[in-house]
This record gives structure tokens, C-alpha cells and sequence, in this order.
């Protein structure tokens, strides 16, 4: 009624429009468009809604307007009124999208775009579930030594905000839960046969909380869980009620005292909220705890069956559950498509064959060489680190072929002998100053094959990763070696494998 009220007020202002049964005249329909970009605040210039969403409810009201008086007019059997909404709602279904609502819904989906995602942090749920522990505790003790309207007022307030907070539930279907659903809840223990399937620790959490039943969204029922505390606090305030000045009518668990209204969780909320601490207090709302519960769970290994109940629960659809509560888009974005792209970027999408996202490890530290500085740093990987090496985790895909030949057999290596590769000769640098090379002692090898045998055989380039875990193992016998001084060891050793079966 406000917003249709909106809508006749500019209306009288800037066009010809004066009740609302004018406004769903087909002859008069441009004049009604022209009266909702007024009142929505419409930009021709920049083709932007300054109130975007208001602009879509009054689409959708104008229907319901027109349905209304398409009926009065049958009742009353006035023909040139059903006519006349009859009309209006076929130009509407024609018109509307092209004239209004596809500019606001794309307003309304940009301005979400550069938007921070706030959500609440861990801490700062803990600190407030802390905080309505003590204040329960504290009111409780109270109402039960002297019941007074005030008490009863603060301890429903604080059961209000604990099973909202606890349950991760819409503020406004704990709020509305009727007196009746709280006093029919189902008290019975779990069926004796039923026990077999659960543990030990499920068994006793089947005893430790209480349930209630009550409507959701859509006439959904909707569980809400009571820990021993919140049970003991509801059936103190229903024992309280007429005592404490709440009306014998009033159907709600959470009444106001002296109306037939109740509290709204989301300002109980908001005030607890504000007073326990919080560095964020703003993000401690319903909607954004949902969205806690629900995001943070995409951690946990969960089956479709389970996700499913975990969706049932929080009340709404499994589908609704994977579109809107998972990682916020732009932690994927930035997280894990990110991967691909760098990957592709530098050449190395094949090296993550058969991998998925979380597997893929890419450090956007990294330098990647071309093919000319690949050449020349890997005969100077086994010196001491004196050149600018890249820091690139380069690594060759593993063969896992069957017919891949066995590795060649071991050989040790004396200790004035290097590696049997290019990288053994001294080589002049890029800017025409020769390196010296330091060889490699027999000690060393044995210490680096020791733990990264497996690199050599599976023909794969350690990370560097790998290879620091390796200089930790082995920290006497590779004190004067780096990780790149091992990393390019194994990539030497396969490099004269691959020679070596290719000559064959």
C-alpha cells in the first residue's frame, strides 16, 4: 500500500493520473510507465533507477491491481472494467520488460558487482554466543527470584537471539513460533531399533537436545534444536507469562507484554550484537549466519544425501543451497579459476592432467622462462646459487604409461665427477663471463636420491616444496646446496634418461 501510494502521489505530480484505477488503464499506459520512472528516480541519461527494486514490485503490484479490479468488475458485471483490465494486463505482459524492468533488474545486478561479501567472522560468533550465555544465565536467576515484566521481556529477548544464532535459523520464523508448537514438541527418545545405526556420541546427542517443529518459508516445517539451557529459560518464560503481563491470547512464544504483537529477532540481534565485542557487529545478522553455516560447510567432505539434509534443515531447497550458499564468486574466482588461467598463461595446463581445481598448486610468485633461458639455466643448476635462477616450479607431467621402459640402474658417481649432462661443462654465461661450476660429491648424491628416487623414476621435477623437505632430511651432507641446486639435479637425471632410450 505504501509503494502504490508512492506511485499515485508522483504520479498526480507529472502526469494526468489521479486514483489508481486510472493508472491500469491500457489508453493511459505509458502515462503509468512515465509515473514509475519518477517515483523510482529515473536517469535517461545514464538509463540507471535510482531505486531499481522499487521499480519491479510496482510492476508486480500494478498486476495485482489489475486482477482486483478485473474481479470487482464480473462481481458488479461492468464490462467496460474488465475490459479495461483486461487490456492492461496484455499490454503489461508485453510492454513492461522492455520499458522498466529490464533496465532495473541489470541496475540492480551491477550494483552487487564491486560489492565486499561480508561475512561474519568465527571469532566474533563465538564472542557473541559467550555473551547470551551470560546474560541468559543472569536474567534467568532473576525472573526466577522476582518475575517482573522487564525480566521476562530481557530473557525472551536473549532465548530469541540464541536459537536464531544457534540454529542458523530466519529471524522471523523463530520469532513467529507459536506458543503451540513449543508446547506439542515431541519429547519421546529415538526408537530403540533405530539406536543400532548411530554411534555413541550420536546416541547422547539424541538425548541432549530438543526439538520443535515450527512454519517456514513457504509453509516448510522447520526444526529448530534446544540445548538443556534454552529448554530450561522457554518453559521459565511460559510459566511467567500471565504473571509478567503477557496477554492469554497472545499466540506467540515470544509476546510482547500488553500486545498481541512479538519481538523481532533482528533487533534482538542487532543489540546483542553491538554490546558483545564483536569487531564486525553488522555482519552478525540471520541471513549472513545462514550464509556462514552453509559456506563454510563446502570444507567439509559431505555427500549429496548429506548436503541435502544439511539444505533441509536451514530451510530451503538443495538447489537454492548450491546456487547461493557455497564460496562467495569471488573467492572462486580469484582462488581457484585463477589456477586455470595462469596455468594457461604459462604454457603448463597439461602438467595438471587428470587434477582438479584444489589439486592444482601454481604460486603467482613464480617466474616462468622461455624456452632459450630454460636451455641456459639448466646447465647452471648445479652450481651454487650465484646467477639469477628462476624461482618457476617447472615439472614434466608423469608418464604413466605401461610401456614406459624401466629406470636405468644406479651408478655411483666419484667425487671429482659430474652430472652426465650438459650441465657438467663450464659454459658461458648470457652476458659473456664464464660460471664455474661446483661438482657434485658422491655424499650429496647419495642424500638427494635418498629421498627423491621417486622423481627420477615417475620422470616428474620436484616443487620446491619437495625439494626444501629433501634439504631439511639430509641438512649435514646438502649444507652447501639450495633447492634449485635439487631441483635441477632431477631434472638433469631425467633429462639423460630421456637422451638415453632415445638413442635406443
Amino acid at each position: 500500500m505504501r509503494e502504490l501510494g508512492r506511485l499515485i502521489h508522483k504520479a498526480r505530480r507529472v502526469t494526468s493520473l489521479k486514483t489508481m484505477e486510472d493508472c491500469v488503464n491500457p489508453k493511459k499506459y505509458m502515462e503509468t510507465v512515465k509515473a514509475v520512472k519518477y517515483t523510482c528516480g529515473y536517469d535517461s541519461e545514464t538509463d540507471k533507477f535510482m531505486i531499481p527494486s522499487l521499480a519491479n514490485k510496482l510492476g508486480n503490484s500494478l498486476v495485482k491491481v489489475s486482477k482486483l479490479l478485473k474481479a470487482q468488475g464480473l462481481i458488479s458485471n461492468d464490462k467496460q472494467l474488465v475490459k479495461n483490465a483486461s487490456e492492461f494486463l496484455e499490454v503489461h505482459q508485453n510492454k513492461w520488460n522492455e520499458l522498466i524492468s529490464a533496465t532495473a533488474l541489470r541496475n540492480i545486478s551491477e550494483a552487487k558487482w564491486n560489492v565486499p561479501t561480508i561475512m561474519p567472522f568465527t571469532e566474533d560468533v563465538q564472542k557473541m554466543h559467550t555473551h547470551l550465555s551470560e546474560v541468559q544465565e543472569k536474567w534467568f536467576k532473576t525472573l526466577s527470584g522476582s518475575p517482573s515484566t522487564k525480566t521476562w521481556m530481557e530473557l525472551a529477548k536473549v532465548c530469541l537471539a540464541q536459537m536464531i544464532l544457534f540454529n542458523r535459523r530466519r529471524e522471523g520464523e523463530v520469532s513467529s513460533m507459536p506458543l503451540s508448537a513449543f508446547l506439542s514438541r515431541d519429547t519421546s527418545h529415538p526408537h530403540e531399533d533405530v539406536d543400532w545405526a548411530l554411534s555413541e556420541v550420536e546416541k547422547k546427542l539424541c538425548r541432549h537436545f530438543t526439538r520443535v517443529i515450527t512454519r517456514g518459508k513457504r509453509g516448510r516445517p522447520v526444526p529448530i534444536l534446544l540445548t538443556p539451557k534454552m529448554l530450561c529459560a522457554l518453559e521459565l518464560l511460559v510459566k511467567q507469562r500471565e504473571v509478567c503481563g503477557v496477554l492469554k491470547d497472545n499466540p506467540y512464544m515470544f509476546a510482547r507484554p500488553e500486545a498481541m504483537t512479538h519481538f523481532r529477532g533482528s533487533d534482538c540481534l542487532r543489540g546483542f550484537a553491538k554490546v558483545c565485542g564483536a569487531k564486525c557487529p553488522k555482519s552478525l545478522t540471520s541471513t549472513r549466519l545462514r550464509k556462514h553455516a552453509a559456506t563454510l560447510s563446502t570444507v567439509l567432505n559431505m555427500t549429496d544425501t548429506e548436503m541435502d539434509q544439511l539444505a533441509n534443515f536451514l530451510g530451503h531447497d538443495i538447489r537454492i543451497h548450491r546456487e547461493f550458499y557455497r564460496l562467495p564468486e569471488k573467492t572462486l574466482q580469484l582462488a581457484k579459476i585463477s589456477k586455470v588461467l595462469m596455468a594457461l598463461e604459462q604454457g603448463r595446463l597439461a602438467e595438471f592432467h587428470g587434477k582438479n581445481l584444489d589439486e592444482i598448486g601454481i604460486d603467482p610468485d613464480e617466474k616462468v622462462l622461455n624456452s632459450d633461458e630454460e636451455d641456459e639455466s639448466i646447465t647452471e643448476g648445479l652450481c651454487s646459487s650465484t646467477v639469477d635462477e628462476p624461482s618457476s616450479e617447472v615439472a614434466l607431467p608423469p608418464t604413466e604409461r605401461s610401456d614406459m621402459p624401466p629406470p636405468p640402474k644406479r651408478r655411483r658417481l666419484p667425487a671429482d665427477e659430474e652430472m652426465p649432462t650438459e650441465a657438467s661443462a663450464v659454459r658461458p654465461s648470457s652476458k659473456g663471463k664464464s660460471t664455474q661450476k661446483t661438482p657434485w660429491q658422491q655424499t650429496e648424491v647419495q642424500a638427494v636420491e635418498r629421498h627423491m628416487q621417486r622423481f627420477i623414476t615417475s620422470l616428474t621435477v620436484p616443487a620446491k616444496s619437495d625439494c626444501e623437505k629433501c634439504l631439511k632430511a639430509e641438512p649435514g651432507a646438502l649444507k652447501n646446496r639450495d633447492w634449485k641446486n635439487v631441483k635441477f639435479y632431477i631434472y638433469n637425471r631425467i633429462t639423460a634418461y630421456k637422451k638415453k632410450f632415445q638413442c635406443k
